[in-house]
């Protein structure tokens, strides 16, 4: 027996565009207010950023840890999606696509030093434009 299977995307090409430049460009952005020290300890110690300098720590190994979460994470959203919501694909893709988002929201607080009040206000503006789409494009979701 041949069996063919035709692929379905879970979320359509507006919500997409939507995560990658509306949803998530705003916390994103915000990773570049994060400091660890201030302008004057750093001038003082410039050995401290040395191998920053060098890129040495944005490596392969570095890249394969955030490959490693970006698996695990979609991995564990689409399993507990499918095995507690398998009634409808709307409410499936509904559910994963708010997740999707509040993860990204949770992986930029994980990765700052410092959390800062421009963050928490990026998360809350994109959080509320998130929601604005939902009630006036409610056909996409």
């Amino acid at each position: 027996m041949i069996f063919f299977s035709a692929t379905i995307p879970i979320y359509n090409g507006y919500l997409i565009l939507g995560y990658s430049t509306v949803y998530t460009s705003l916390p994103v952005f915000s990773l570049v207010l994060d400091e660890d020290v201030d302008k004057e300890t750093c001038l003082k110690f410039p050995i401290l950023y040395q191998t920053l300098q060098a890129g040495r720590s944005l490596n392969f190994k570095t890249f394969l840890i955030w490959l490693w979460k970006s698996i695990y994470q979609a991995a564990i959203i689409m399993f507990l999606a499918v095995t507690l919501f398998n009634d409808s694909f709307v409410i499936i893709m509904s559910i994963t696509f708010t997740t999707l988002i509040f993860i990204e929201f949770l992986n930029v607080i994980q990765e700052v030093t410092v959390i800062r009040r421009m963050m928490i206000v990026s998360i809350v503006l994109s959080l509320m434009v998130y929601v604005g789409s939902i009630y006036f494009f409610n056909t996409l979701f």
